[in-house]
């Protein structure tokens, strides 16, 4: 039995605060009584703006796309659907999914369940705050460089991220291709198992759970090359990520990674820049339409030359070669999702594409990088607010993450 049914959803949407929903779909009752007229229960869940929904506006958070009506459904939808799921509400998300605030937006900044006053995180902050507001236990969102796994950390949920590649992206608005991946919030890890009997390309051996050994990359430590305004912040919740390790009883380590330490950070903003430039090239008469963040952003990837572009593909061997390496000495990597709790909303408007972009992707670019399965556990509160716990195995080992976090759980 579901905590939430699809007609206490509805109600629930319909008395949003967070700005989380941007589209309820009115046709939702009537299809949770068709499903429940077979041998499945129906299950109430978010979509992210930027997945397509048949007959229902997808509008990507933009002026480009506001009158946007696809005629089919996504793969991701269409699953959920076959399983028993009924898609309620899309949820707010950063205007094209490039953003890490979910503040530019056509309908405005989603708010942080845990304090109105601060961003939820981007970009699927919208399916995240609906998770952590309980208008839903499940939400569909996107990953390119984070952006389930930081919404996931800002509001305390659970963030799934699996390995790059094992759900399709049909009826997806692409960002970065190369980098783009289904990713879901849900109020608890036992949907991310059931998510395996639903796309059961997620694999992996569920594996040993018990006495783990956990590395934690030394690149973690970086809050004396942090912007000042977060140095003391970033320090703070290192720190208490490393307590919260201790107090779960967790083996944990400090692993060096050279490789990833000089390149990743430099690297994949040329595969991400580049990519989301080409994607929308079609549109580039436009541009100036867009929130202004969100353009500078797509005029960064013109400047992105050829050899870069492939020079930062190609050192990705490199990179996975390294963890391999890193993995023979601990069986799973772990980090604060975010290096700090969310900022107030009046301190990110107009700065969305500075420190803090660079700030709340810090630790979560690595896995897009390489196309790691990564999972943002809820668990810490620092200053008051939610951060998440970050953990990330080898490709292909998504099952074990999930019981492990199942586990902790």
């Amino acid at each position: 039995m579901f905590k939430i049914g699809v007609e206490e959803s509805v109600e629930r949407a319909e008395r949003d605060t967070t700005n989380s929903v941007v589209t309820i779909n009115r046709s939702a009752l009537a299809e949770a009584e068709r499903v429940g007229r077979g041998s499945v229960e129906p299950f109430p869940f978010g979509v992210k703006d930027i997945v397509y929904t048949k007959g229902i506006r997808t509008t990507m958070a933009s002026k480009l796309y506001a009158d946007f009506v696809p005629t089919f459904d996504a793969a991701v939808v269409s699953a959920l659907k076959r399983a028993g799921g009924v898609m309620v509400f899309k949820t707010n998300t950063h205007e094209l999914a490039s953003g890490a605030t979910t503040t530019s937006s056509i309908f405005g900044p989603t708010r942080n369940p845990h304090d109105p006053s601060r961003i939820s995180g981007g970009s699927s902050g919208g399916s995240a705050a609906a998770v952590g507001a309980n208008i839903v236990e499940l939400a569909v969102g996107t990953d390119t460089a984070g952006s389930v796994r930081i919404p996931a950390s800002l509001c305390g949920v659970y963030g799934f991220k699996p390995t790059s590649g094992k759900i399709s992206l049909r009826g997806i608005l692409p960002l970065s291709p190369s980098l783009d991946c289904v990713g879901f919030l849900a109020s608890h890890p036992s949907w991310f198992s059931r998510l395996t009997t639903i796309f059961p390309t997620i694999k992996g051996d569920l594996g040993n759970t018990r006495g783990i050994r956990v590395g934690v990359p030394s690149w973690v430590d970086w809050w004396g090359e942090a912007p000042e305004e977060y140095a003391s912040l970033v320090e703070r919740c290192v720190h208490a990520f490393e307590n919260h390790l201790d107090r779960l009883g967790l083996e944990w380590v400090k692993v060096k990674m050279d490789l990833a330490e000089r390149v990743v950070w430099k690297l994949l903003p040329h595969i991400r820049l580049a990519e989301a430039a080409s994607t929308h090239l079609d549109k580039r008469e436009s541009w100036g339409e867009c929130f202004p963040d969100v353009r500078r952003l797509l005029e960064k990837g013109l400047s992105v030359s050829a050899t870069e572009y492939i020079n930062a593909l190609a050192t990705r061997r490199e990179v996975y070669t390294e963890l391999k390496r890193t993995l023979k000495g601990v069986d799973v990597l772990a980090t604060p999702t975010t290096c700090i709790t969310a900022p107030r909303i009046s301190e990110v408007l107009g700065r969305e594409d500075g420190a803090v972009r660079a700030v709340l992707t810090r630790n979560t670019v690595y896995a897009s990088y390489i196309g790691l399965p990564a999972i943002s556990v809820p668990g810490l509160t620092v200053d008051g607010l939610p951060l998440g716990v970050q953990l990330m195995g080898d490709r292909n080992t998504d099952r074990h993450l999930i019981e492990l976090v199942k586990t902790l759980e």
